[in-house]
């Protein structure tokens, strides 16, 4: 015992939790970062009550500070180490992402760029972009600008004259032109997500956006032309994000999540929701025997039908989107229902969307990951993607190695207060 707690108080700045707090568990890494790359050590996992949390939201903080000290202190127990840093993350419904650009005209072409030059260009940028979609949002979701909060910034795509360069520093040029993806939620939730951050007590990295978070952890945002739309279903909410070109054009949410289907199961079988659940998990894992999956199966495809719905209407609200991506990457506890992939993969809904051909649909897996390699083994399906998303993107604040980042982050620090 007394190795265990000597073990225990271990930490250093290459340490960091990731908190994933879902409508339906609480998720916690520990993570070792190596320069790019990082080891989750440590994996702590709490599930909710039902009281909890609603839609992505939290509705009983207490209950959920509670369930996050338990995941985090299975997660630092298992690793043997005190983490100091944590990246926390942020969905549900009223939780939306856009992405803006905006060019910015110099007085001296010939000058090239240095600090002074690019911290004005990304302050000015940063709040033009900030001030157009913010107002957006907020006309969107019938909160008053003030209401709505900036959860987290980040450059997708920097050009000078139009040609895409990775750090502005030292080049010449008339034209800058910045796309900034901008993430906000109403001030109740972000506050919400403050409170908690505050009781668990660690240096806070950042507040991200799930669904973004997930679009940066295939490693593609070297390569240019990358594009995916990607899906993540939880237990309260839908996630979607478009990726065109390597850079993130939006994210938006719906409430249909894995609760909906347990829920119509219940009903159903007039049965409990907890013994709706087991049911759900045995029929995804195709255990029930024939008579039960065919009365299962019924009662989700309805669900599945008024999901897809949801789907359709998501991506019809990308109103700048002229052509879809022609590749689906799933993931979420939700996407196990064998339904889901099987009405993606009909041809109907896919008609009345801008597509230029029948879309892949894919399920993301915790190896496809790029940067974060699990320790553990213990993170195996696409239940696991958030979190390690998380991570993932946790690497890039640790680092702040790009000088556009760097300011961003300040000018992003000053809109928060």
């Amino acid at each position: 015992m007394r190795f265990f707690r000597r073990i225990k108080k271990r930490s250093s700045d290459a340490h960091f939790l990731a908190l994933d707090i879902g409508t339906d568990v609480v998720k916690a890494l520990v993570v070792e970062s190596e320069g790019t790359k990082g080891k989750v050590l440590g994996v702590g996992r709490k599930k909710q009550r039902l009281g909890d949390m609603q839609s992505g939201v939290v509705t009983d903080i207490a209950s959920v500070i509670s369930n996050c000290h338990s995941a985090v202190r299975e997660a630092e127990n298992m690793s043997g180490i005190s983490t100091e840093k944590m990246i926390l993350g942020i969905s549900g419904e009223l939780v939306k992402g856009a992405t803006t650009t905006t060019s910015y005209l110099r007085t001296d072409a010939s000058s090239k760029i240095d600090l002074a030059e690019l911290k004005n260009i990304v302050h000015k940028i940063q709040w033009k972009a900030f001030d157009h979609v913010r107002g957006q949002l907020a006309d969107e979701t019938g909160y008053n600008e003030i209401d709505v909060k900036l959860v987290n910034a980040a450059i997708v795509d920097t050009r000078i004259d139009g040609y895409r360069v990775t750090n502005p520093l030292g080049f010449q040029g008339k034209e800058v032109t910045l796309s900034v993806f901008n993430a906000f939620a109403p001030l109740v939730h972000y506050g919400a997500l403050q409170t908690i951050a505050a009781e668990i007590d660690k240096e806070l990295l950042a507040i991200a956006a799930e669904p973004y978070a997930i679009t940066r952890c295939l490693g593609h945002e070297d390569g240019g032309q990358f594009g995916a739309i990607f899906i993540d279903i939880g237990g309260g909410t839908t996630d979607i994000a478009v990726v065109r070109d390597g850079a993130v054009e939006g994210t938006k949410m719906f409430t249909l999540g894995g609760r909906t289907f347990t829920k119509r199961l219940s009903q159903s079988l007039n049965i409990s929701f907890n013994e709706a659940e087991e049911i759900k998990l045995l029929y995804s894992e195709d255990k029930l025997e024939r008579q039960s999956h065919r009365i299962v199966r019924e009662a989700m495809k309805t669900d599945c039908d008024v999901w897809l719905s949801g789907v359709v209407l998501t991506l019809e609200s990308f109103e700048n989107i002229d052509v879809l991506p022609s590749k689906i990457l799933l993931s979420g506890g939700g996407s196990h229902l064998p339904e889901i992939k099987e009405t993606l993969e009909s041809m109907e809904w896919v008609k009345s969307l801008p597509f230029t051909k029948k879309p892949q649909i894919n399920f993301l897996h915790p190896k496809m990951v790029t940067n974060i390699a699990d320790e553990t083994k213990l993170l195996t399906d696409q239940q696991d993607i958030v979190p390690m998303s998380l991570a993932n993107l946790a690497l890039e604040f640790v680092r702040e190695d790009q000088p556009t980042s760097k300011l961003l982050k300040k000018v992003v620090r000053l809109m928060q207060i």
